[in-house]
Parts: C-alpha cells; structure tokens; sequence
C-alpha cells in the first residue's frame, strides 16, 4: 500500500539524486543530470542517501542533494512579453516501488503543476542549468 503523501516537505529536508560521472566537472553538476519538468528525488525523511544507487543503472553511483529551501529562483520565459515566469516546488510523491519518491517539479508561477505542458526548450535549459547549479555533491561519482 502506498502512504499518503505529505502536503509539503519541510524546507530544510535533504532530497537525494544519483549521478553519473559524464554529468559531473570538478563540484559542478551539469543541466544533463536532472530531467524536467519534473525531476525524480528520494526524500531523507524516507531514505538514505546511498538508497537512491541502484543495480540498474551502474554508472549513476553519485550522490547529489538538495532541499526545498535551496531550490532555484523562478526562471523567466524566453520572452518577457510571454507572461510568467517557471517556479520551482518540491512535491512528496511516494510510489509503491519508493515510499521515500518526491519531485522537483518547474511550472508556471501563475499556475498549478500539468504533466501535459512542455516549457519552450530555451526556457527549459535555463531552469535545468538553474537547478544543475543548486545541487549539492554528497558522493562524487566514478568513471567506471
């Protein structure tokens, strides 16, 4: 049975990622290593972070983090005339494969999150280059 997810998730809890080497230059994340719209996280709350390393995907043996208080500042439309700019939230988003699974999802300020809109694809390097800068290495991954 899957929990009910947490309305939020409090500011200052750590939410864990695993990466690769190819994503990685020196302490520098890069925007490859995190999808968006909406990006895949393991809460501390439910997790360690050695938990996000999994068989499956060998090369992702790095470990990033961040909270919902470091998340980036919202990142503006390709065009200022367009309107509103893209926020960033955290979203607690258990599965019944990861009871510790959340989200760092963009959307537009104005609005609530859809799974259906796609950001133009300049805004959406932005707010991948945004949020590649914020995450924090725990673990640095390997070349092998």
């Amino acid at each position: 049975m899957v929990r009910q997810p947490d309305s939020e998730i409090p500011l200052p809890e750590p939410l864990y990622r695993s990466v690769c080497s190819e994503d990685v230059v020196g302490m520098d994340v890069l925007a490859a290593a995190v999808d968006l719209p909406r990006c895949s996280f393991n809460r501390s709350r439910f997790s360690r972070p050695e938990d996000v390393i999994v068989a499956g995907r060998p090369a992702d043996n790095g470990i990033v983090q961040i909270t919902s208080a470091d998340l980036p500042a919202p990142v503006p439309r390709e065009s200022p005339s367009i309107g509103v700019a893209y926020k960033f939230d955290a979203f607690d988003d258990p599965t019944a494969e990861n009871d510790a699974h959340a989200e760092i999802r963009m959307y537009l300020q104005d609005g609530s999150f859809n799974k259906n809109h796609k950001p133009h694809k300049p805004t959406l390097a932005k707010a991948k280059d945004a949020l590649a800068r914020k995450l924090t290495i725990l673990r640095s991954p390997s070349e092998d």
